[in-house]
């Protein structure tokens, strides 16, 4: 019986079909559009933001229109002044779309993946090629439906955004409550996005774009410290009424969660016995008032960690990890995952301590600046070799590598651990959701109302190596290389032919 199964599994899947999604428009012709709302306090940036937008069809081509107009339809010396790329035609059009689809870069076709001949044969046979795209989108010199920097966040966002709502936030302490109302700002918010540059894996610094959105912000007469009452009760509250999409409301109010505390693993005995958060302040050895120290790791040191404890029941977490972009002198994302504690591994008696692995070496965020071979390049010239002055992909080479992060780690409110982990559930599950519609039978609203709290911790990566042309007191010199390093005798290196004494990381 096994068998069968087996096969007719089998037979399933090779009788499998492409369809277009547009064929099934007629089934969701009815469709009317809901709010997703995430209202989120946050006590670490000492405000909130609430975010409201509009469901959609994925089939709506007014939305998706298979164009890059970030900038609109202006003129050509319009797009010009604003280093746009302008889609017109220069005798016959006076305005067209502007935006930044490049044809050198991004006219891949509708697959969304450039095409790939390794042995140049024109047949695409091998185990890593990509065919041209069938329907001739690819190189055609024109935008299309999948190709990057058409319908990008730009052009989609403005059009989801819900910015006609009356948004208050109240705050209850002591039997009194106090309001704070917010205003809709176009950017109020952002988020790291990785921008297609002919390769998608390890981006150069320059690639990781800062994406703006629109939302709701607290009114400037909203005092900063009415977000970081964690004594306190929060309810959500607004007003859609006049976009058509009437009044939603927590269904009951929240707590704020606390924050995490860093800690280094000498603290631990003595974080593990703590009961309350303020313990866990009080015994850290890293919390200089309100700030952190920094932490230092040799670079290819083995076995380095990032410590944090909170207090249980709060035992959810989001670690996300930046990293510092020199030359704008900005943090960029890095990484981030969720992570939770568990009996077994994490919680001793009241504390919740957990570890974030740190990778410790250096990020090779930044180019040469120059063509090297491998490098992808505009053939404007179409003679396969690279001229100077043609476009070209500068990955990266080890030069101005980045050294310094920071790690943040979040804790939840009840609400928004539920909207987070319960991610099988649909979004207006009532168990995910705490929004509900008043103005109707108190349905369930896509979406959340809850608190992020914060910590971060810097860290920086010293490579110990920089200093075996120096001496020991250098090599174990606190202010040089704080702590991490060590002078280290008769190392012996048989690949190298190698056998000296060597400034290593401390647990080499």
């Amino acid at each position: 019986m096994r068998r069968r199964y087996f096969l007719l599994f089998i037979f399933i899947l090779a009788c499998q079909k492409d369809l277009d999604i547009t064929e099934f428009s007629s089934d969701f012709s009815d469709y009317k559009p809901e709010l997703r709302i995430e209202a989120l306090i946050l006590p670490g940036d000492s405000t909130a933001i609430v975010r409201i937008d509009k469901s959609f069809l994925i089939t709506d081509t007014e939305l998706y229109d298979c164009r890059d107009n970030d900038f609109g339809q202006i003129s050509l010396n319009a797009c010009n002044t604003i280093e746009g790329i302008w889609h017109g035609q220069e005798d016959t059009d006076t305005i067209a779309d502007c935006g930044n689809w490049n044809p050198f870069l991004h006219d891949i076709g509708s697959d969304g993946e450039m095409s790939i001949d390794e042995n140049g044969d024109g047949k695409y046979e091998g185990w890593e090629d990509i065919a041209p795209d069938d329907d001739g989108t690819e190189n055609n010199g024109s935008p299309d439906c999948g190709e990057p920097n058409v319908d990008n966040y730009a052009e989609i966002l403005p059009g989801v955004h819900n910015s006609l709502c009356d948004v208050y936030i109240n705050k209850i302490s002591d039997n009194l409550t106090e309001t704070c109302d917010f205003h809709f700002a176009d950017t109020a918010g952002h988020f790291f996005d990785y921008r297609y540059n002919g390769g998608k894996a390890d981006p150069t610094l320059e690639d990781i774009e800062m994406i703006n959105y629109g939302a709701y912000v607290p009114n400037l007469d909203c005092s900063n410290n009415y977000w970081g009452d964690y004594d306190a009760q929060y309810e959500f509250n607004c007003d859609c009424s006049e976009s058509g999409f009437g009044i939603i409301k927590s269904n009951e109010p929240i707590v704020l969660s606390k924050p995490v505390v860093f800690f280094i693993v000498q603290d631990s005995l003595s974080i593990i016995e703590c009961s309350d958060h303020s313990c866990l302040q009080n015994t850290t050895s890293l919390l200089n008032g309100t700030e952190y120290d920094s932490l230092y790791f040799g670079r290819y040191s083995a076995e380095s960690y990032i410590n944090y404890a909170s207090i249980s029941p709060n035992v959810t977490f989001e670690a996300i990890q930046y990293m510092y972009d020199k030359q704008n002198n900005e943090f960029k994302y890095f990484h981030g995952h969720p992570a939770v504690g568990t009996d077994m591994f994490h919680i001793v008696n009241d504390v919740c301590a957990m570890r974030e692995k740190v990778l410790s070496d250096f990020y090779d965020g930044v180019g040469n600046g120059e063509w090297d071979e491998g490098e992808l390049f505009a053939d404007t010239t179409d003679n396969n070799m690279y001229d100077s002055g043609e476009y070209f992909i500068d990955l990266g080479d080890d030069s101005l590598d980045v050294d310094i992060y920071y790690y943040e780690i979040f804790t939840f409110s009840e609400s928004y651990r539920d909207y987070y982990y319960y991610s099988q559930l649909p979004l207006d599950d009532p168990e995910r959701t705490n929004l509900r519609d008043l103005s109707g039978s108190g349905n369930p609203v896509m979406g959340a109302f809850g608190s992020l709290s914060s910590e971060k911790i810097f860290f920086r990566i010293i490579d110990c190596q920089k200093y075996n042309k120096s001496n020991q007191s250098i090599c174990e010199d606190s202010d040089i290389t704080h702590d991490v390093c060590k002078w280290h005798d008769n190392i012996i290196l048989p690949e190298y032919g190698y056998q000296d004494s060597l400034c290593l990381p401390a647990n080499y």
